[in-house]
């Protein structure tokens, strides 16, 4: 009975501290019939305001209960618990975005950031010089790649040419070593 008068009582205030909110009228189911036809005004202006009084609606008997706080805890589920936290979903989002933004603030608000304005033209200075030296580095890269593959080339054409010398070089050999074999002015070192 305490809850409903002290409900009653913030309505009452509420409605006498309107400025011309009730037109002025005198009697009270009027004037709560006109707070209820501004209600339904501002909850049709509001759709996530009236998506959280109607969920609140649904599950009013068991938020409010008969002041046993420990029954509508143990009554209102997790998920419904959930569900009327996050009553309106896109204030909870707006309210995180305002919150990170704040927290950027201070980021955004560097004094680095006024000075980045005047050392742009060395920033692009540097920029066309690091171009140029890329350009350079590539031709030099060009330059070391084709002195390899040339270097390459003429150590496996002088590679082929050992090979080659070896081969004529180990057919003298063998053929003197026949001559030798052959001939009686040679004898042969036999024991």
């Amino acid at each position: 009975m305490d809850v409903l008068n002290a409900r009653l009582e913030a309505l009452e205030r509420a409605v006498l501290s309107a400025d011309g909110g009730t037109n002025n009228t005198e009697n009270m189911s009027e004037q709560i019939a006109y707070i209820e036809r501004r209600l339904g005004q501002v909850l049709a202006d509001h759709t996530p305001l009236a998506q959280g009084l109607e969920k609140y609606t649904k599950l009013k008997g068991v938020i409010d209960g008969d002041g046993d706080l420990d029954l509508s805890r143990q009554l209102l589920g997790a998920g419904a618990k959930v569900e009327l936290v996050l009553l309106n979903d896109s204030a909870v989002h707006t309210l995180a975005d305002l919150r990170a933004i704040r927290d950027l603030q201070s980021n955004i608000s560097q004094p680095e950031y006024a000075a980045a304005a005047k050392l742009l033209p060395k920033a692009r200075q540097l920029e066309q010089q690091h171009t140029e030296q890329a350009r350079e580095l590539r031709r030099a890269v060009a330059g070391i790649s084709s002195v390899v593959d040339r270097y390459h080339a003429e150590t496996e054409a002088l590679s082929e040419l050992f090979v080659r010398w070896d081969q004529i070089l180990t057919g003298i050999e063998r053929e003197v070593s026949e001559l030798e074999a052959a001939s009686p002015v040679f004898p042969s070192s036999r024991r």
